[in-house]
C-alpha cells in the first residue's frame, strides 16, 4: 500500500512538472486554453506561437495582469503587439486574429 502511494505521488509529481514547464515559457506564462503550434526555445530569441479561443481584449487583459502594464505597445496591420521586460528580457507579444481563433506569438530575446 506504501509504495502505491509514493507511486501515485510521483506520478502526480512529474505531472505537475511538466505541465509547469509546458505553461512556463521563459517566465512566461500561458493561458489555460492555449494551444500550442510551434516553440524554437533552444538559443535566442526564443518564439512560442499558440491559438485561443480568447477574444483579443482578454488575452491583452491576461498579460497585463500576469506581467503588469506594457513598456510600450501599438497596434500594427491589424496585430496588436505589446512590449514587456520581464527578468531582463525582452518580450514581444503579438495577438492577431485568425478566423475564430487569435494567434498568440511570443518572442523571448536578451
Amino acid at each position: 500500500m506504501r509504495s502505491a502511494v509514493l507511486l501515485c505521488l510521483v506520478l502526480t509529481c512529474g505531472s505537475l512538472s511538466t505541465a509547469l514547464q509546458a505553461n512556463d515559457f521563459y517566465q512566461i506564462p500561458i493561458p489555460a486554453d492555449a494551444r500550442e503550434f510551434a516553440r524554437l526555445d533552444s538559443k535566442m530569441p526564443a518564439v512560442l506561437s499558440f491559438f485561443s479561443q480568447q477574444t483579443e481584449t482578454a488575452l491583452r487583459d491576461y498579460y497585463v495582469q500576469q506581467l503588469g502594464e506594457p513598456v510600450s505597445e501599438q497596434t500594427l496591420y491589424g496585430r496588436q503587439h505589446l512590449y514587456f521586460s520581464v527578468n531582463n528580457n525582452q518580450v514581444r507579444i503579438l495577438i492577431s486574429s485568425q478566423n475564430d481563433w487569435r494567434q498568440v506569438d511570443i518572442m523571448v530575446q536578451n
